[in-house]
């Protein structure tokens, strides 16, 4: 077995060096565990990297709701609708598609908005507490969420998130266009009619170095990084192996935390699990006038996001299934540039300094897997996070610190368990 320290803490294998990763071995290592974090990639490189930096404390929305599974049948005909199903996934998408139409029910949409938020409520004290560890409080804004809706219908739409949003205690205000044009004077004033806020959302305009941050402090508390590509988590005498493209390591306990890779583990450990992936597309404008953005602002009619990260305006949108393995496409966010010019004049003439695809990974009912896996007391599982990986980084570290060190449980945490498959 690995050795302990003097406090008898265990050694912790982290599998993925995403921002879940990185959070967990922070929270892992600041209690004293001896922590090494796996990833092929370097620290924060892979999907963690390219989000909308938002932080969003009222998502109690799940993915799936009776609006979107009415929708489904246009993601295979229409290439740049809300979400695309690429005809050659279809069959390997079948059964995550089946649990995704039960979990846009009625009654599921709200036991799933339930278990939804204590996790999005306590997101942002989470992440406070982490960046206090990690002196990085600066790079988390206090600024809010916002939406906006260029006419009634679309506004009238989303009914149902703002009567979850209610029904969940979620601080929210709607605004007329006045109000809007307050919080982001450089939009253009044809590009709404009113906006919905969020003020207890917060916003990382650079969520690389936020995991970096992570990780380097819990590298001051002894946690290691290395750089192999694992292949395989297994129990074994005396704690769990982790075999690599390079070695084969013993450790007492184990976190995956692979993001859409995770399901390949779970399978060696003997639990099932729905997970896809639901990809995402962003395009960086390079700037050269000022910020013209002052928070990530969301355009529901359009499905996409406007977002002021450090070193350009994101424009980040796209939900698409294709697996792990198909060639990005992007057609679908290449033709929403000339949208985003047109609510945001000043980008007219900025070029596109970047293009980026990754990997959410999803479940069927946008909840999570965290907790102990059934089979193997001393694996546990941090993945499927989804649309919500960087806000619920932190939460789902510090529940992970909380079962692995066996104290009580902050709040129920069973409808995020591996065995709800």
């Amino acid at each position: 077995m690995g050795t302990k320290d003097g406090n008898g803490r265990g050694t912790v294998a982290v599998v993925g060096a995403g921002v879940v990763g990185a959070a967990t071995a922070l929270a892992l290592a600041s209690e004293g565990y001896l922590v090494t974090v796996f990833d092929h990639g370097e620290v924060g490189a892979g999907t963690s990297s390219g989000n909308a930096g938002g932080i969003v404390t009222g998502a109690v929305t799940p993915t799936a709701t009776p609006g979107v599974i009415r929708s489904i049948p246009s993601y295979m005909l229409d290439p740049n609708g809300a979400a695309v199903l690429r005809p050659a996934y279809l069959f390997q998408a079948i059964p995550w598609l089946v649990r995704f139409v039960e979990a846009g029910r009625p009654k599921r949409v709200s036991s799933i908005a339930k278990a939804l938020q204590p996790l999005v409520s306590h997101a942002m004290e989470a992440h406070l507490t982490l960046a206090d560890l990690s002196q990085a409080r600066g790079l988390i804004q206090p600024v809010g969420w916002l939406k906006v809706y260029g006419s009634e219908a679309g506004f009238s739409g989303n009914a149902l998130e703002r009567e979850l949003m209610t029904r969940h205690g979620v601080n929210f205000s709607i605004l007329n266009a006045g109000e809007v044009a307050d919080l982001e004077p450089r939009l253009s004033k044809n590009a709404y009619t009113c906006g919905l806020f969020q003020p207890d959302s917060g916003f990382v305009n650079y969520p690389l170095a936020l995991t970096h941050a992570y990780f380097e402090a819990a590298r001051e508390r002894r946690a290691q990084h290395v750089q192999e590509s694992v292949l395989e988590v297994r129990p074994a005498q005396g704690g769990i192996s982790i075999r690599t493209d390079r070695t084969m390591r013993l450790f007492d306990s184990v976190v995956v935390a692979a993001g859409a890779w995770s399901k390949r583990f779970a399978t060696q450990i003997g639990d099932r699990v729905s997970l896809d992936t639901e990809r995402g597309y962003h395009l960086s404008f390079a700037l050269t006038a000022d910020q013209l953005l002052r928070r990530p602002v969301c355009f529901p009619e359009n499905n996409c996001v406007l977002s002021p990260m450090h070193d350009g305006i994101s424009l980040v949108s796209g939900d698409e299934l294709a697996g792990l393995n198909a060639p990005p496409d992007y057609r679908r966010i290449r033709a929403l540039a000339p949208f985003a010019r047109t609510v945001l004049p000043e980008l007219t003439g900025q070029t596109i300094q970047r293009e980026w695809m990754g990997y959410r990974p999803s479940t069927p009912d946008s909840l999570p897997v965290i907790g102990r896996s059934p089979r193997c007391r001393n694996v546990y599982y941090a993945f499927g996070h989804g649309h919500l990986g960087l806000t619920l980084s932190a939460i789902t570290a510090k529940l992970i610190a909380g079962i692995v060190s066996e104290r009580p449980e902050p709040f129920d945490i069973n409808p995020y368990r591996i065995n709800r498959f």
